[in-house]
């Protein structure tokens, strides 16, 4: 090890530790001994920790931490409270929350300064996300803040943030350019703020109305425009273009949300990538191709977990599991077995916030198979969890969004309506996830139209075609088949006689949905065209329709679609379908 000292021996290095180890208790004897080998193990755990080698980095740090003296955090400050640190955090890694969290409260109370403490402070934060509980992550971001000078108001209202989103958005067009990304932010307090602005954003996203999370995005944003540049910086950034984008700014969010991105691989930012990647897709991201995000969420999840941020991996895995129900970009079983693979991590890692959200999209996957007959489990997101006022709205704008998915393609028509009217009541406007939403609601109008005639429904289908056109214009890849579906489902209700033209538009959203790849949108597309045809009495041409829909629903993996269309083919007595 003396000939080692100061040198880079790297993994040998826990081939020294470990042999030394082995007299740790005649070094505790000798005061000569026990600090260099402290550090020898403190090193190891570093390089155990840049391997992702959690739990072994732990066993480390806890023999270097057994080898300081009784007055460790007087004799040797820097050495234990670096030490403590580690520890902390390669127990949160390796899933010893209550270690983690009684170090890291060891911690503040032994350390001598704020600026020492701080770390620890937004490690514990980190922690009470990942468990579930937003507020106080929030209440221990405000108690910092207001130490660092940054006071949080008592109460932040509407009227605060005011003309803060598009004062941001303009100083941002004003400042960002060459001069303003070489200019560094040296003020390390500033530094500090930054990151604890971007926590309690975070936070405030789960319990707070959003006009509190652009609150705080605004000011981090502002700041850093004003002062220059840190590593916070291109997360701080990525925050504002998930908070702000709307279809009538898509394209320039679009490009901060990229700007963001370039900028963290100059930063190197590894430990930042996965929030950079959640934070992209519950924004910007949307104007790429849904399945594509998928995939990048998924790699996002991976590169979380390893690095030992558990808890926003488990949020890429949530957004990417949501992006491949709505886009089928794996067939339902497949997805169903990547859902429970997650729910076992989830249990393992005691993410409770995460696993709700999961459990949620895990039952729309399995009321999609079967209707949770052979695949569904006991465990649900309720509605008394997705009201719980202590987590805000989120939860329910997901409980809400999937009861409309689930209960559109189950046919059960007015209680997708019911749900569909409360899930853009409380979804935030111009998010482009409500455009899916609009698109199901949509149709499920339509659908009341023809069973009812009721066509004072029709004014508002006519306002979500406008809205899909827009959408459509920014993402063509999510939205053209859907807007060309609702237009063409719309027309053969409106222009019964001319059967070519509205046959016409329902291959249009064929052919889109197919381009797109979105399997379960095509069957869709050619079930409503088959249903047209069926009406025009045309039953040949109904069957030919039909049976491509269950082509497509047999691959998305849908036995309930796949069942429902068979029964179609039965009644047109056209030949007798396999099953009839």
């Amino acid at each position: 090890y003396s000939i080692c000292e100061g040198k880079e021996v790297g993994n040998t290095i826990f081939l020294i530790a470990s042999q030394i180890n082995h007299g740790k208790e005649y070094i505790k004897n000798d005061d000569t001994l026990r600090i260099p080998v402290a550090k020898l193990n403190m090193k190891a755990g570093k390089r155990a920790l840049d391997g992702c080698d959690h739990k072994m980095a732990y066993f480390y740090f806890l023999t270097a931490l057994s080898l300081l003296p009784d007055d460790g955090w007087e004799s040797c400050y820097d050495l234990s409270l670096r030490l403590n640190f580690l520890m902390a955090r390669a127990a949160n890694s390796s899933r010893q929350y209550d270690e983690a969290e009684l170090t890291l409260h060891t911690i503040c109370k032994r350390a001598r300064c704020l600026q020492d403490k701080l770390p620890s402070y937004f490690l514990l934060v980190t922690i009470f996300l990942a468990q579930g509980h937003p507020n106080q992550a929030y209440n221990t971001c405000s108690f910092i803040l207001t130490q660092l000078a940054e006071p949080v108001p008592e109460t932040v209202t509407m009227a605060m943030v005011g003309g803060m989103i598009p004062e941001t958005l303009s100083m941002y067009s004003e400042v960002y350019g060459d001069d303003w990304l070489e200019k560094k932010m040296e003020d390390v307090t500033l530094c500090n703020i930054l990151e604890f602005y971007s926590a309690i954003a975070t936070a405030a996203y789960f319990c707070k109305p959003p006009h509190v999370v652009a609150y705080f995005v605004c000011k981090m944003v502002q700041m850093s425009l004003r002062n220059g540049v840190c590593q916070h910086t291109p997360l701080a950034l990525m925050q504002l273009s998930s908070i702000v984008i709307r279809f009538n700014n898509a394209l320039f969010v679009h490009h901060i949300a990229k700007n963001a991105l370039a900028m963290s691989e100059k930063f190197g930012s590894s430990d930042k990538k996965t929030e950079l990647c959640v934070n992209y897709y519950m924004g910007a991201g949307h104007l790429d191709s849904y399945q594509s995000g998928a995939n990048q969420l998924r790699k996002g999840f991976a590169s979380g977990l390893s690095s030992g941020n558990a808890s926003t991996a488990f949020y890429c895995a949530g957004h990417g599991i949501h992006f491949s129900t709505i886009s089928a970009e794996q067939d339902l079983p497949s997805l169903l077995k990547e859902i429970d693979y997650y729910l076992h991590l989830l249990d393992v890692y005691k993410s409770e916030m995460a696993k709700k959200f999961i459990l949620c999209y895990r039952e729309t996957v399995s009321t999609l198979i079967d209707r949770g007959e052979a695949t569904g489990i006991e465990a649900k997101l309720s509605y008394a969890d997705a009201t719980d006022p202590g987590i805000g709205n989120k939860l329910l704008e997901v409980f809400y969004f999937h009861q409309v998915f689930r209960n559109y393609w189950l046919g059960y028509t007015e209680r997708c309506h019911h749900y569909g009217k409360k899930s853009l009541t409380i979804s935030r406007p111009g998010h482009f996830f409500i455009f899916v939403i609009k698109f199901y609601h949509g149709l499920n109008l339509l659908d009341m139209i023809k069973k009812k005639a009721n066509f004072s429904k029709t004014v508002e289908v006519d306002e979500i075609i406008v809205s899909m056109k827009v959408a459509a214009s920014h993402a063509e890849s999510n939205f053209r088949n859907k807007l060309e579906l609702l237009e063409a489902e719309q027309y053969g209700i409106t222009s019964l006689q001319n059967s070519v033209t509205a046959l016409y538009a329902y291959d249009m959203a064929i052919a889109s949905a197919r381009k797109s790849k979105f399997i379960h949108e095509e069957g869709l597309a050619c079930e409503k065209a088959a249903f047209y045809c069926k009406r025009m009495k045309d039953n040949e041409k109904a069957l030919v329709y039909f049976n491509r829909a269950r082509e497509c629903y047999e691959k998305w993996g849908s036995t309930v679609r796949v069942e429902f269309i068979q029964k179609e083919l039965c009644k047109l007595n056209t030949g007798q379908p396999v099953g009839c």
